[in-house]
């Protein structure tokens, strides 16, 4: 049973070292973050993330993945801040005593695409990254080796949970007990599922502990892995102008942000 995110395909992408990956979505996100054109989020996504997940053979997964968790954000947002932004005067629509504003639409857009980035370098990460090999490569990299151990777990957790859950449900529809129908009958199924997901992750985490111990966790040796990490110093110069670039955006925008006086918001 496959609980983890990582999709193993025959990529470029996954051949690549897990900090260099890292190394991509961590500029991805900084200069969604820090240049001031509210476009920067779509052009972003649609011709550097979508390509890499081309290459990676990731494209389908990642599209369906981020636009599942960010499209009902989305439909939030516009309702929320479309309707109830705060200083919004431009009325672009009027229904009743409530008013759409062009001012609050454009801040669901700008926070919704940048979310949308995030999820999708994210992505990017996860889904061509074994577990194991981000854990070696943060441990290489310096990081202490429970720091490690946390992200990944992290990572897996819900993956992990989610197959759990699978188990339980067909165990339950295999005793009878109806799973799908009505909205009232999917909830009244979903009541029976918490008690045994619960104990069943209290049950992981002990168990997770035992063997951790077995392995000698604590031992203050340093650790070794069966997993070897392809590197290559072409990867390295592009990590270290990856993280170049990504300091010289935040202090560029710092230091527009100085210059007209304002926050760092997108409005």
């Amino acid at each position: 049973m496959n609980q983890s995110f990582f999709l193993d395909r025959a990529s470029g992408w996954h051949a690549l070292h897990p900090l260099t990956k890292l190394a991509v979505a961590l500029a991805i996100a900084v200069t969604v973050f820090c240049v001031r054109w509210n476009y920067i989020s779509v052009a972003l996504f649609v011709f550097i993330i979508l390509p890499i997940a081309v290459w990676a053979k990731i494209w389908r997964e990642v599209l369906r993945t981020t636009f599942t968790v960010i499209l009902p954000l989305a439909i939030s947002l516009v309702l929320v801040q479309g309707f109830f932004y705060p200083g919004a005067t431009d009325v672009i629509w009027q229904i009743g005593p409530f008013s759409l504003k062009r001012e609050g639409l454009e801040f669901a857009f700008v926070t919704a695409t940048r979310l949308m980035v995030i999820a999708g370098a994210g992505l990017l990460v996860v889904y061509a990254t074994h577990p194991a090999d981000l854990a070696r490569a943060l441990v290489q990299a310096g990081a202490p080796y429970s720091l490690a151990y946390i992200i990944v777990t992290a990572i897996q957790l819900l993956p992990e949970m989610q197959a759990r859950a699978d188990g339980i449900l067909n165990a339950q529809q295999a005793r009878g007990l109806e799973t799908t129908g009505s909205l009232r009958v999917r909830i009244a199924a979903f009541v029976p599922l918490i008690a045994p997901l619960v104990y069943g992750a209290l049950e992981n985490v002990q168990e997770r502990a035992l063997a951790l111990d077995a392995r000698a966790f604590r031992a203050a040796r340093p650790k070794t892995s069966w997993r070897e990490l392809r590197d290559s110093q072409a990867q390295r110069v592009a990590r270290v102008l990856l993280i170049i670039f990504s300091i010289l955006v935040v202090l560029v925008s710092l230091q527009a942000a100085l210059w007209q006086n304002s926050p760092l918001v997108l409005r």
